[in-house]
C-alpha cells in the first residue's frame, strides 16, 4: 500500500526547503505542484473535489510514499485533519514551526512580494489592518494575507492535529534545527515515514522560496504569474527552475528586509507571550524537546 504524508504547516517555516528536499528520495513521489490545496475547502466547510482530482496530482508508478505540501493545512485544525483522515489510510503529517516573531515578519513581508500589500506599507499600519478583523473574518480565505501574527499562534491548532490523528501520526519539526543541520533533520524525517535515508542523493539539500524584494512591478507580476502558470512543468524539471530564478533575481530581485523598531517587537511579543506558553505546556506534557524560543 502506498502510503501518503501532507507537510501541513506552518507557511514561512522551511516547507518548500522541506518538499523539495525530501522529493529527492527516490521511494518519494512528490505531487506534480507542491501545495495541492486540495483539503483545504474543509477550513471553510465546503466539500472537498472527487477523489480523482487528489490522485491526478501523483504518478501512477509504484512507490512508497507520495508527499504533498500545503502549508494552510494547518490552520483547519480539526475540520482538515478530519477531513484527510476521511480520505487517506493512514495519513502521516509534517509540520514545521517558526519562533513567532521571525515567522509574522517573513509572512508579512512575503504578501508584499506576492503584490498583495504595497511595498512601502509598514508594519504598524498592517498590524491596524489586521486588528480591524474578527474571529469571523478570517473565515474569509481572502483575508489569509492578514495571518502574520494569527498565523504564529501555534497553540490554538496543534492539539487538534494531535487528537484528531494521533500525535505518533503527527511529525513536529522546528524550523531552526532544519537550517541548522538540514542533513539530520531529513534523515529523521525519512526514518519517521520507514525510508532509508542513505538513499538521499548527496545534492539533496535545498533552499527554496526564501522571501526577495523586487525592483519592478509590472516585471515581478510576470514573473509570478508566469511561476504560477508553469509549477507543474518547472517542479519536473528543479535545476532549470533554480537557474530561472537565480537569473531573476539578478535582474529584478533586491534584498528584502522589514524595519521594526524595539518598540514594535516588544508589541509582537507581547501578543505572542500566551500563545507560546500553552504552546511549551502542550509540548511538555507531549514529553516533546523545546525550541530555544520556548526555553
Amino acid at each position: 500500500m502506498t502510503a501518503t504524508a501532507l507537510i501541513a504547516g506552518v507557511n514561512k517555516a522551511g516547507t518548500t526547503s522541506l518538499f523539495v528536499s525530501l522529493s529527492e528520495h527516490p521511494d518519494i513521489a512528490p505531487s506534480s505542484v507542491k501545495e495541492t490545496r486540495f483539503f483545504l475547502p474543509a477550513r471553510y466547510g465546503m466539500p472537498l473535489a472527487p477523489p480523482a482530482e487528489w490522485e491526478a496530482y501523483f504518478s501512477e508508478s509504484p512507490t512508497a510514499v507520495r508527499l504533498e505540501a500545503t502549508p494552510a493545512y494547518f490552520y483547519g485544525g480539526a475540520k482538515v485533519a478530519t477531513a484527510i483522515l476521511e480520505r487517506i489510510e493512514q495519513p502521516r503529517v509534517i509540520l514545521v514551526l517558526r519562533e513567532p516573531i521571525a515567522r509574522a515578519l517573513s509572512f508579512f513581508e512575503y504578501q508584499k512580494m506576492r503584490l498583495r500589500f504595497a511595498a512601502d506599507m509598514t508594519l504598524d499600519n498592517y498590524l491596524t489592518e489586521t486588528d480591524r478583523l474578527d474571529e469571523t473574518d478570517f473565515d474569509d480565505p481572502a483575508n489569509e494575507k492578514y495571518m502574520a501574527v494569527r498565523g504564529s499562534r501555534y497553540a490554538d491548532w496543534l492539539g487538534a492535529w494531535w487528537d484528531v490523528l494521533g500525535q505518533s501520526n503527527v511529525y513536529l519539526l522546528f524550523f531552526e534545527n532544519l537550517i541548522a543541520d538540514q542533513a539530520t533533520a531529513l534523515t529523521n524525517v525519512a526514518q519517521w515515514l520507514e525510508l532509508d535515508p542513505s538513499r538521499f542523493p548527496h545534492n539533496a539539500l535545498r533552499s527554496e522560496n526564501l522571501t526577495t524584494g523586487y525592483k519592478n512591478k509590472r516585471m515581478q507580476q510576470l514573473a509570478l504569474a508566469g511561476n504560477d502558470k508553469f509549477e507543474k512543468l518547472l517542479r519536473r524539471v528543479p535545476a532549470v527552475k533554480r537557474s530561472l530564478r537565480s537569473a531573476y533575481f539578478k535582474l529584478n530581485g533586491r534584498q528584502m528586509r522589514a524595519e521594526v523598531t524595539d518598540a514594535m517587537r516588544e508589541e509582537l511579543a507581547s501578543r505572542f507571550e500566551e500563545p507560546n506558553e500553552r504552546l511549551r505546556n502542550q509540548l511538555t506534557t507531549a514529553n516533546l524537546a523545546l525550541p530555544h524560543w520556548l526555553t
